[in-house]
Formats: C-alpha cells, sequence, structure tokens
C-alpha cells in the first residue's frame, strides 16, 4: 500500500506569544453516522480540554472529514452541519471539508475526523478553506491524455498554437480563488489539505506555485456515481461534484510530509534513463525500456501483472528504501509499452526527464504491513491508495488512536515544500500517487 504520511503537532504550543493550535484525530466505525459522529466530537473534546486549550475563546476553527459510502447517502451529505452541530461548544464555528472515501482507520468502514484550531494573537483562525473548480479555468488533462505523451486532437490544436508540445507541458491555467490570494503572505502557509476528483494536475501546480513553502497533501475522493448519483462527492459549504475542496493552513510548525511503498519489490536493477519524451521512457543504458522490462517479467515468473517505475532524480536517491524514499523519487504506475519501437508509457502527465534513474517494480509476493509510524503519539494524516484488483486493506496492520487514514482507488497527490516549480518534469511539480504498494 502506498501512503502519503503527515505529521501534525498534537497540543497547543505558542510562538512569540502569537498563536496558538491544536491538532486532533479521531474515528467511528459505529452503524449509525449520528452515533459515529458524536463518538468522534467526543473524542476530540476530550482532546481539546486534555490540551487546557478549552480556556482559549472559541473560535471558528477546522475539520477534515473521511467517510465511507456505508451510511445512507442522505445521512452522508448532511455530514458537514452534523460534525459543525456536533462540536459546538468546542468551537463558535467549524469549516468542513473532504470527501467520500473507500477506507478509513484500519481499512474499515465509517468516519474519520481530523480537527485544527489554531488563533493569531488577535483571534483570528489561521486555516481558511476553499474550492476551486472547472470555473477558475481548471482544464481536464486526464480525460485527453493517459498513458500517451500527445493526443491527435492536441496535434489538431497544437497547428493553430493553441497547446504547446504535450500534455505534459500544458501550462496551469487556474485562477485561485480570492479566499487564497487574499491571504497577505503565500510564504506564512505550511499545509494545504485537499480532496479532490481526479482532474488534480492543474490544481495542485497552481498551488505550489503560489504558496512555495507549503506540503501538499491530498486525498483523490472515491467515485460515488452508484452511491448518490454523484461523479464525485466533495464537502464543504456546499457539496460537489467535481473539483478540488482544501484547507490553507499558516501555523508556525512545519508538518513532516512522507511517502512510503512498503508494498514493493524491485524486479530491475536502478539503470538510467538515456532518453525520454513527455511521459514515454524510450531508452534505458545499454537497452530499449520496454526489452528490460519484459526481461524482467520472465524471469520474476510473477503472475501478478501490475508494474510500476520508481524514477528518480540521481542514482543515490534511487537506491533509497522504498519505505522513505525522499523528495527524490517517485514511483508510478506503468501503463503501456511498444515492445517494437521499445518505449514504455508511465502514469504522469509531467515530463520525465534523461539522465535521471529507473527501476521497474512489482507487488510484493508478502503481505506487508504499514510500517511503524515512530511519530510518538503525534495526531498524523496519512492517504493511501487501495488495492481494488485484490480487495487489500490499504492500511493492514494500522490502527493507530491519534491517526487519520484514508484510502481510494484514486490515490493521493503530494508535494514538498521549496520544490523548484519553474520547469516541466516531474521533480519540478508535485506528484499523482495511484499506486496501491
Amino acid at each position: 500500500m502506498a501512503v502519503g504520511l503527515l505529521a501534525t503537532r498534537r497540543i497547543i504550543a505558542t510562538t512569540s506569544g502569537r498563536r496558538r493550535y491544536l491538532w486532533a484525530s479521531a474515528t467511528s466505525s459505529a452503524s449509525e453516522l449520528s452515533a459515529a459522529v458524536a463518538q468522534c466530537a467526543e473524542q476530540i473534546r476530550q482532546s481539546v480540554i486534555n490540551s487546557n486549550s478549552h480556556r482559549m475563546p472559541l473560535s471558528r476553527d477546522a475539520c477534515f472529514v473521511s467517510i465511507t459510502p456505508t451510511y445512507s447517502a442522505a445521512d452522508v451529505e448532511q455530514i458537514s452541519s452534523s460534525v459543525s452541530q456536533a462540536l459546538h461548544g468546542v468551537s463558535s464555528a467549524v469549516d468542513v471539508v473532504g470527501t467520500v472515501v473507500d477506507q478509513v482507520n484500519g481499512g474499515g468502514a465509517g468516519v474519520s475526523l481530523l480537527f485544527h484550531t489554531s488563533r493569531d494573537k488577535s483571534g483570528a483562525s489561521m486555516a481558511v478553506p476553499f474550492f476551486i473548480g472547472d470555473e477558475h479555468g481548471r482544464q481536464r488533462l486526464r480525460e485527453t491524455a493517459v498513458g500517451r505523451w500527445h493526443t491527435p486532437a492536441m496535434d489538431h490544436c497544437r497547428q493553430a498554437s493553441v497547446l504547446p508540445l504535450s500534455a505534459t507541458q500544458a501550462a496551469s491555467s487556474v485562477r485561485l480563488p480570492p479566499e487564497l490570494t487574499d491571504i497577505s503572505d503565500p510564504l506564512n502557509v505550511r499545509l494545504l489539505l485537499l480532496a479532490s476528483d481526479r482532474e488534480t494536475r492543474q490544481t495542485i501546480d497552481a498551488l505550489a506555485q503560489h504558496f512555495p513553502r507549503a506540503s501538499i497533501l491530498g486525498l483523490v475522493g472515491a467515485a460515488t456515481p452508484f452511491f448518490n448519483a454523484r461523479p464525485y462527492t466533495l464537502f464543504g459549504p456546499t457539496i460537489r461534484n467535481s473539483g478540488c475542496v482544501g484547507l490553507a493552513f499558516s501555523d508556525s510548525t512545519m508538518p513532516s510530509l512522507t511517502v512510503a511503498h512498503p508494498g514493493m519489490v524491485a524486479a530491475t536493477p536502478v539503470l538510467r534513463i538515456v532518453r525520454a519524451k513527455g511521459n514515454v521512457v524510450l531508452d534505458v543504458e545499454d537497452a530499449r525500456a520496454a526489452h528490460t522490462l519484459i526481461a524482467a517479467m520472465r524471469s520474476s515468473g510473477s503472475g501478478d501483472n501490475r508494474v510500476y517505475a520508481r524514477i528518480s532524480r540521481t542514482e543515490e536517491a534511487a537506491r533509497e528504501p522504498l519505505t522513505r524514499p525522499g523528495p527524490m523519487s517517485a514511483v508510478f504506475r506503468v501503463t503501456g509499452g511498444d515492445p517494437a519501437k521499445g518505449g514504455v508509457a508511465v502514469d504522469t502527465l509531467s515530463d520525465i526527464p534523461h539522465d535521471c534513474f529507473i527501476q521497474f517494480l512489482v507487488p510484493s509476493s508478502v503481505p506487508v504491513a504499514t510500517p511503524e509510524l515512530g511519530l510518538g503519539g503525534e495526531p498524523t494524516v496519512l492517504f493511501g491508495v487501495t488495492a481494488s484488483t485484490i480487495g487489500d486493506s490499504a492500511f493492514s496492520g494500522l490502527e493507530q488512536r491519534g491517526v487519520h487514514s484514508a484510502a481510494t482507488e484514486g490515490g493521493f497527490v503530494y508535494a514538498y515544500p521549496d520544490i523548484d516549480t519553474s520547469g516541466t518534469d516531474l521533480f519540478s511539480r508535485p506528484t499523482e500517487c495511484a499506486v496501491p504498494g
């Protein structure tokens, strides 16, 4: 199970007497949604009391919600108001965002809340809710380019100088909403927590460019057309069928972001990429990419036909363990290959630079539990990818208090802070991860 893990701070803290903040998480698997929300609210209330933050004036706070479609559609669509009402007495008001997911903590059904309260010396909340959709200029790139570096339609448009050379090079046309552009100092935003449909590429690019010091972690929601007739169900002040909802946090703390792939094993050695075009790897050292992959699959004897590629900026990064690969590596699905021409297509809308390194991976044949978090009980956000083809839990062995975890087939997106966003290659942009391992 691929996981994006974000460590936060639990207790109230101060920086020069200016800001105070609290993170608290709670999960319930109660069969009735009203009971589940009440149980979560009580857990959060106890966390607030234990931290002494109940002595602070009540203010407008924030809550990220992950909920499985095991409750009635009517109840799920009221989750924002249900959570706000349940937290009355902890907050004067709560901005609720989130999405329907396939799994919550422990790989089961239920509802999970991540509560945040923070105020500056004026008492203002340091969490800003937002929504970004098609009306903000977002293009649906994945509908026109998946597993290929360009389409005939793009070729036609390119002749009229409408589009750049490839889908991977399309500049973001997203206009951020006023609630984000009105933030006085974008450099103070340290975390963006998101829930989105599958069209995340341009949204996260725009966010990373505008908030260069922020860590980004977002979950692609579960598709819900057969649950409530909505393509996706994204929570906010109103329910959205598409787009991206999120919270921008301006806390003085820098969260710790980790992405791990403990369910993967190497099928090939680390190889240098000699030639690549868009999202297609053409040649690796001493061979064509597809020929290398086919030979590795034959020798592995694996009956699993899922194949993935770990792409790394440096050879040193390529040899880091998959449980903690660092910001200079990312793992993607291999979506196709051409044995005749030797190319292998990778599931990314970013360019793959030549002269970096690739290693082909396959899922481990041995069940792998989620690695120990080692965070000393601090609240943790953990987003994962469900392995729909085999029905595995994305969080095998993970049932820890203080962890807000959720998983979907769509996966998650992430970005480390301070990346160079001036280029179009995958190391200059946030990463979309749909790797169930």
